[in-house]
């Protein structure tokens, strides 16, 4: 969870993964003092000035948010250009207002032929799924020797950097030895791109002419990409998140959205490469037809990718009677063994468990870190067999 701090008496603010005393205080009190974004923005400002973000209640107090100019690290200038190029064709962005959005209500999901998969139907059904015999056959196809060969046609289209695919290879290893690890299990958020984009679950697209929610019923997980005509967090103000910093606009009916400041490692699935922190995205999502809803998107990464990562995510409108988001709760007979993998306790077993400080800065790169150790000594030989389930 990111963690918040007193900026000042009375003032509170996200801030990095360190917690103070009284922002512990403040956070188990419940108390908040972030306001909620709502409708109006003052007039244009001056470049890499703040905007005024005005309530649309009369005599309600503004508050500042990044201006539109408000600079990105070097590492996401290329992505961010292209955002750029596409809001200028689209002349800045459509204005809208609530009686002319899009209709997008109801209930979701990633359409079954995505499988477990950024890739989704580009690559054999084998590659999307889960487990030993997918991680084997991942292996198989796009390495030669110690040779990683990506994009691997037909397996993975991530042009992968060596540094990540010898990670992938390590965390692939580990699972064919059924050595899995999964931040769910754990507790922990999904992350962005796996919560939107990627999970089998139900979720929701709340649209709204400044903000847009993309809900999902993993660890009731809520992703905010905001239309309200700010930039990004500064530089000097920004560090990781799961879900990352979105901001949008509107080009017709399309929802353009670009994402930054995401956590390093999160877990796309089980048996996708990972990310760094210096992961950037660009989105184009618009419905399709009656029931269908695209994200045209592409990671750009400069440590993991050689070069920029495509997909369309395709959703489908979910039409079962009486159904809804439901709240997804692990379970708490799930543990992660000590090779990193993730297990269960069975009734009637038990399990010893020691379990230290986990920082909440990088407690997902610890957990995915545990598999890739142990894959490492699975490619070397050096790997015991994992101990038989309690």
């Amino acid at each position: 969870m990111a963690a918040l701090h007193l900026k000042e008496p009375g003032s509170l603010r996200s801030s990095g993964p360190a917690l103070s005393a009284w922002g512990l205080i403040a956070l188990l009190l419940g108390w908040s003092g972030v306001a909620p974004a709502q409708p109006g923005a003052d007039a244009t400002p001056a470049p890499g000035a703040d905007i005024m973000i005005r309530s649309s209640v009369a005599g309600s107090t503004p508050w500042a948010e990044p201006g539109p100019s408000t600079a990105v690290p070097k590492w996401a200038q290329q992505s961010y250009r292209i955002y750029l190029q596409m809001k200028a064709r689209a002349n800045g962005g459509a204005n809208r207002d609530a009686d002319h959005m899009p209709d997008w209500s109801g209930l979701w999901t990633v359409d079954g032929s995505q499988g477990f998969t950024w890739d989704g139907p580009a690559v054999d059904r084998l590659a999307r799924g889960l487990g030993p015999k997918s991680a084997q056959a991942l292996l198989d196809h796009c390495w030669k020797g110690d040779t990683p060969e990506f994009p691997c046609k037909g397996w993975l289209l991530a042009a992968l950097t060596p540094q990540y695919a010898l990670r992938f290879r390590e965390k692939l290893a580990a699972v064919t030895r059924d050595i899995e690890w999964d931040p769910l299990s754990d507790c922990l958020p999904p992350g962005f791109p796996r919560g939107a984009l990627l999970d089998p679950f139900g979720r929701e697209l709340i649209v709204t002419p400044k903000e847009t929610w993309m809900t999902s019923q993993t660890l009731n997980d809520i992703r905010r990409i905001y239309t309200d005509g700010r930039g990004h967090t500064p530089i000097d103000e920004s560090y990781p998140l799961w879900d990352g910093d979105s901001i949008g606009f509107w080009d017709g009916d399309t929802l353009v959205v670009h994402t930054l400041y995401v956590l390093s490692h999160v877990e796309m699935q089980r048996l996708q490469p990972s990310l760094s922190d210096e992961a950037s995205f660009v989105e184009r999502i618009k419905m399709t037809g009656p029931d269908t809803i695209e994200d045209d998107a592409t990671i750009y990464d400069p440590l993991a990718l050689r070069q920029p990562w495509h997909s369309v995510i395709r959703f489908v409108r979910q039409s079962s009677p009486h159904n809804h988001v439901n709240m997804y709760a692990c379970d708490p007979n799930v543990y992660q063994t000590a090779q990193g993998g993730t297990d269960i306790i069975l009734p009637g077993g038990s399990v010893t468990m020691k379990r230290e400080y986990r920082d909440p800065s990088d407690v997902q790169e610890i957990g995915v870190d545990k598999v890739i150790e142990y894959g490492a000594k699975v490619l070397k030989g050096e790997a015991p067999k994992a101990p038989a389930r309690p």
